[in-house]
Formats: C-alpha cells, sequence, structure tokens
C-alpha cells in the first residue's frame, strides 16, 4: 500500500495537532501493510523528519516560502472556497465548475500526487491541501468546538471554518475521529454516512514527541529562571484552554500562604494580552510565566521536572498533556469535560473548570499530600498499561482497506 502524508505548515503553532501527526506517523511507518509512505511537509520543517526518512518514507516537499507556490496556493485555494460558497450557500452549481477547475490546475499540491501514483492520502488535520483528487483522502476531524462555544470565535472565523468543514467532510473518502464524542458531532452536525465515519484513537501510550532527548533540570532553571516547584500547563492560549481558570487558583492560592507557581507552554494567540492583563491586575507577573512556544527537548524537561500538570479546558477532543505527563511519571489533573474523564479513569483527579475553589483545593491537594500524588502516579501506570494493550495501527490499516475496497 502507497500512501501519502500530509504534513499542515502551520502545525507547530496548532498545539497537539503537530504532535499527533507524530505519533499517527509512527504507528504507520511500523506497520507491514504500508510499503511506501510520502510524507508531504513544507521546506521549513525538515529538521523535524529527518530521523523518518528511509526507504520506505519518502520526503515531498512543497515550499511554502516560494512566492510562486505561495501565490499559486493561495489563489487555488480562495477559488475552491468560492466554489462551495456558489454550490452549497447561494446555489448556483451549475455556473461556477470553472472555480474548481482553475483551483486543480493551480494547486502545487494536487500537481506533485498526482505524480506519485500513490493509493491514498492521509490528513491528519481537519483541512486537507487537495480535494475532488483522483485518490481518496482520508481526513482526521479533531473537533467541532465551534458548535459548543461559538462565543469563542469571531463571525469570520465560524464562517471559515464552516466552509473548511463544508470542503473536507463531503469530500472526504473516509473521515477519522480520535474519540466517540466527536464521531457523534460529525454525524450530528453533518450528512455523512455512518459508514464513512471511523473512530482510531491515538497511540495514548506511545512517545509523540519527534525527538527522544530532553534538557536537564539545572539548564531550564537558568534558561527560563524557573523557580524549583510548578505546575505546568502546555496549551496554546485559545480561549477555551481556560488558562483563567488556573490563573485565578494560583492567585486564590498565594493569597492563602501557599507557595505556587504556573508555567505554560504554547503559542501566544491574541488572547494572550487579555491572559498577561489579568496576571499583571493580580500581581502575579513574578508566579505565573508564559514561555510561549519552545522546543520539544525543552517541553520534554518541564514535564518531567514540574510538580504537576494541570488542564483546565473547557473542551477538549483529547489531551494529549495527559498522556505526555502520564508517560512522564508526573501527576496530573484534568477538566471533567468531553473524553478526558474517561482517559484519566479515576474522578479524584478531575474537577469542574469552572469551579475556581474546587481547582484551588484539588491543585493544593496534589502539591502537598504524599499520598494522593503517589495514587496518582499508580493510576497513570494502570492507565498507560491499559492504553498498551490496544493495536492502535490496525485500526487506521483497516480504514486504509476499507477505502480501497469500494
Amino acid at each position: 500500500m502507497k500512501i501519502a502524508f500530509y504534513i499542515n505548515p502551520s502545525n507547530l503553532k496548532a498545539g497537539g495537532i503537530f504532535t499527533y501527526s507524530i505519533g499517527i506517523l509512527k504507528l504507520l511507518i511500523a506497520s507491514d501493510e504500508i510499503s511506501k509512505i510520502y510524507l508531504i511537509y513544507s521546506g521549513d520543517q525538515k529538521k523535524y523528519f529527518s530521523d523518518y526518512l528511509n526507504d520506505k518514507v519518502e520526503p515531498v516537499v512543497i515550499d511554502r516560502e516560494d512566492k510562486i507556490t505561495a501565490i499559486s496556493y493561495s489563489v487555488s485555494f480562495f477559488l475552491y472556497e468560492l466554489f462551495i460558497i456558489y454550490k452549497d450557500y447561494l446555489k448556483f452549481p451549475d455556473k461556477i465548475n470553472f472555480f474548481k477547475t482553475l483551483s486543480h490546475l493551480l494547486n502545487p499540491y494536487l500537481r506533485k500526487l498526482k505524480k506519485l501514483k500513490i493509493d491514498l492520502l492521509h490528513v491528519p488535520v481537519q483541512f486537507s491541501p487537495v480535494y475532488e483528487a483522483p485518490f481518496p483522502i482520508i481526513t482526521t476531524m479533531h473537533d467541532l468546538q465551534e458548535f459548543h462555544y461559538p462565543e469563542f470565535f469571531s463571525a469570520s472565523e465560524r464562517l471559515h471554518r464552516a466552509i473548511n468543514c463544508k470542503k473536507a467532510i463531503p469530500n472526504s473518502s473516509h473521515v477519522i475521529v480520535s474519540f466517540e464524542h466527536v464521531k457523534e458531532d460529525v454525524l450530528k452536525y453533518f450528512e455523512m454516512d455512518k459508514k464513512n465515519i471511523s473512530v482510531c484513537p491515538p497511540p495514548f501510550a506511545e512517545e509523540w514527541f519527534s525527538i527522544k532527548t530532553f534538557t536537564q533540570k539545572e539548564m531550564l532553571k537558568r534558561k527560563f529562571e524557573l523557580p524549583e516547584n510548578f505546575i505546568l500547563y502546555p496549551a496554546a492560549t485559545w480561549q477555551h484552554k481556560n488558562h483563567s481558570a488556573l490563573i485565578d487558583a494560583v492567585s486564590s492560592l498565594r493569597k492563602r500562604g501557599v507557595d505556587i507557581s504556573m508555567i505554560c507552554t504554547g503559542n501566544k494567540t491574541e488572547y494572550y494580552s487579555i491572559l498577561k492583563k489579568r496576571i499583571d491586575e493580580l500581581n502575579l507577573s513574578k508566579h505565573i510565566k508564559f514561555l510561549g512556544i519552545i522546543t520539544e527537548e525543552d517541553l520534554i524537561g518541564l514535564f518531567k521536572i514540574a510538580s504537576a500538570v494541570v488542564i483546565p479546558t473547557l473542551y477538549e477532543a483529547g489531551s494529549g498533556p495527559m498522556y505526555e505527563a502520564m508517560r512522564y511519571g508526573t501527576p496530573v489533573l484534568a477538566s471533567n469535560v468531553t473524553s478526558l474523564p474517561e482517559s484519566i479513569g479515576d474522578y479524584r483527579f478531575i474537577f469542574d473548570p469552572r469551579n475556581i475553589e474546587e481547582l484551588g483545593r484539588l491543585i493544593e491537594r496534589i502539591l502537598t499530600d504524599d499520598q494522593f500524588r503517589k495514587d496518582n502516579l499508580n493510576n497513570s501506570m494502570k492507565r498507560l498499561e491499559i492504553f498498551k494493550k490496544y493495536n492502535y495501527s490496525k485500526n487506521f490499516v483497516e480504514v486504509y482497506k476499507k477505502v480501497l475496497d469500494r
């Protein structure tokens, strides 16, 4: 089986989607049923994939920094969006096929993929760089958060996501999701045959990062001026990640004399300015740091030395940092939303993300109660053992076969 596997050029800022892509790529490389993988990525991502390239994995570089390529793809993307708007929203399907035809002619991804004679393309992000291609396209849909929290998106963002979903779902030969609740959302909000969507969990127990080394504690402390003890929250500053609750919980705990600091990593979105203002209002700038996007070596190092990982998210398809904390032997607490309670497997370690008092109590306990910390770590070990028994690659390969057998 010859497949193409697409790495979105924006993934490095897209939080867990990039690490998810790495995790799935590792599964596919290990599968004996896949003979060839064409790994599609942009030129600036080469350093992340050099260790994976061999006779089985061949790079296909689309240089999005090249002006002609960038313009060509942007125009292609715009024309296909026009096609979707006219076809699905304005209901003029007979008069706008030239938009689609021209879009395909200009698309640099489609031109390269046609030459490879692949069996299928797997896009491990919500939106593919090509549609209506002469080969099957399998898309991973991570979430439909905008239907649950529309207030977190501007009108233009909601329209953009709606158009992209209108492109992705009908034009995918098959849709993969990681959790049952995401499958239910896709079926609820879009017309789709149940047989064309599958739940394929990512390899929860396996290493997702592209590297194996990590930065040592003393170097991290000097580099980031870290306190001796801190809680860690690795997440881009999107509003639904709910950093504000963690900021307020830290403030409350410090007022009660608890010596606590917080380190956050991940892309600083526009919402970060609101969080920064709140930190300054509470005089917490010495105790709460947002480091932005850091290297994988540094992030793994932070996981290993953090006092606890705390995940107060309001919505999540699934939490990569939860599994990473489990793998690196760090106590972890998570909110009681979507798949997180099922994943962590013990109600003692979950909380209502809107209840600051409850969150504060749980953080204080994980920092001060040795038996509670021990129970948390033991629970993580048990959960990992359960995850290890699951044959993750089989699900993905079966979806590929199902699509090709049609």
